[in-house]
């Protein structure tokens, strides 16, 4: 069974992991059975991380109390998302409660070195805490996350490695950490021998995309970072990708990815106060990772993402065809889904509910319930975080209400010929699908149910 290696550098790397765990909630299409988180940042109490490994945990959690037989066709979270690091995190050795003139042991050297890291570094840099990342310093990360092969998280990730795996890396070009950790990460699964099964993961399929600016900060004289020297960074980097990524052929597909209309954030250096809003660049920056997992790239591929239709709201149909089949089905499914039990819990708990007789014995009380209706509301939450941003994603109503099929933003649901309309089809469709499970496990039984009634809704509302 293949596996997918995902490497989320960064602040970024971790907000593009939970957009890429909501499509795999919702059984977006993907070319493996099982994904490999792996994220790299020394801001261990970044937000932006933590807010991913919770999610990614409870999905974790859902997808374990699931079987999946084969004769049940539900894709919702069947796809195994497995964990093999603590906290799917690879630490970095000798970074804990340091600053970079301590990391470097600057004070153990001679007058000369001294004096030449003093001009490569400021004052400020050598100061740095190396607990809160590299604050959009790449010259700092290169030095720091070089020696990511000497940890044993990686040694751990070499040793799971099998023949046919694959590794896909997200990093913006931008900032400090996933500026400097791509290159060095790419190089290091190329070329590095001091690890086992080196001979697999040097030639394994490797992709990647790398994330150009599309936000800014608050000016901030007490901040390090600052992001009107973005672009430049930006420039630099992407010469030295051309020159030593692309031309030399050392990965098979490189993303690109930017948006010129940016919101402006609160500029933290890291921690806990580093949490910003689900944005559009990541979702789409998570479809790459879908794209890659779907195809074999014989020579290296350089793609860049378009829409079809670039406005300040953009809805399913601003999509390309292929894009839009890939996500339209699924994510419209989860969502109407998402609204029953987030809506009307209340009624399809109950008795009421005809297909609740001699099913779901105790399943409305249970953990896999609360655990279900957290990550439902999660999704609603990431969807609202998009919608509001300057350049919109806007791909559902939000607040349907009693109107379950007026959920897609621009798109209005088809008539059908039937006595029941809104919740009253919606149950109706529930009670036919509940009779042709094949699932035994409630848990089971209630997701495909779920997903037997809202492909069939979703094609008979929505599918042209």
């Amino acid at each position: 069974m293949a596996k997918l290696y995902v490497f989320g550098i960064g602040g970024t790397g971790a907000r593009v992991l939970r957009s890429f765990t909501m499509m795999m909630a919702a059984g977006v299409n993907m070319g493996v059975d099982e994904i490999v988180p792996i994220i790299i940042d020394p801001d261990a109490s970044n937000a932006d991380l933590t807010r991913t490994v919770a999610l990614m945990n409870t999905y974790r959690t859902i997808h374990s109390s699931l079987s999946f037989t084969p004769k049940n066709e539900s894709t919702f979270f069947r796809k195994e998302l497995s964990q093999i690091l603590v906290n799917y995190t690879l630490r970095i050795n000798d970074t804990d409660d340091k600053t970079f003139l301590q990391f470097i042991d600057l004070p153990s050297m001679d007058k000369s070195s001294q004096a030449m890291m003093r001009m490569l570094f400021s004052e400020k840099n050598l100061g740095s805490s190396m607990n809160v990342g590299f604050k959009g310093n790449p010259n700092i990360g290169s030095i720091v996350l070089n020696q990511i092969v000497d940890s044993n998280d990686f040694q751990d990730f070499a040793n799971n490695f099998e023949s046919g795996d694959k590794i896909f890396i997200i990093s913006s070009i931008f900032g400090g950490t996933g500026a400097s950790g791509f290159p060095l990460l790419l190089k290091t699964l190329r070329t590095g021998t001091n690890f086992p099964n080196n001979d697999l993961i040097n030639h394994a399929e490797i992709g990647a995309i790398t994330i150009l600016p599309y936000f800014k900060l608050k000016n901030d004289d007490e901040s390090e970072i600052d992001s009107s020297t973005f672009i430049s960074k930006t420039k630099s980097a992407l010469a030295y990708y051309e020159n030593n990524i692309s031309k030399n052929k050392s990965i098979d597909a490189l993303y690109f990815l930017a948006d010129n209309v940016t919101n402006t954030y609160e500029n933290h250096e890291g921690g806990s106060a580093q949490q910003n809003d689900a944005h559009l660049v990541e979702f789409l920056a998570a479809t790459a990772i879908v794209d890659f997992s779907n195809k074999q790239h014989a020579n290296t591929s350089n793609k860049e993402l378009g829409l079809k239709d670039l406005t300040n709201s953009v809805t399913f149909d601003s999509f390309y065809e292929n894009q839009k089949r890939l996500l339209f089905a699924p994510l419209t499914e989860f969502m109407m889904m998402t609204n029953c039990l987030n809506h009307k819990f209340d009624y399809y708990s109950s008795k009421d509910f005809n297909a609740n007789n001699d099913n779901f014995n105790g399943l409305y009380g249970s953990s896999f319930m609360t655990e279900l209706q957290n990550l439902t509301g999660l999704f609603i939450e990431w969807l609202d975080e998009m919608k509001r941003n300057k350049r919109s994603l806007d791909l559902f109503n939000l607040n349907t209400k009693d109107k379950p099929f007026e959920v897609v933003t621009g798109v209005k649901p088809k008539k059908i010929i039937s006595l029941k309309s809104d919740y009253d089809l919606v149950t109706d469709r529930l009670n036919s699908a509940v009779k042709k499970c094949q699932s035994k496990e409630d848990n089971d039984k209630f997701l495909e149910m779920f997903f037997l009634a809202m492909t069939k809704l979703f094609n008979e509302k929505f599918n042209a």
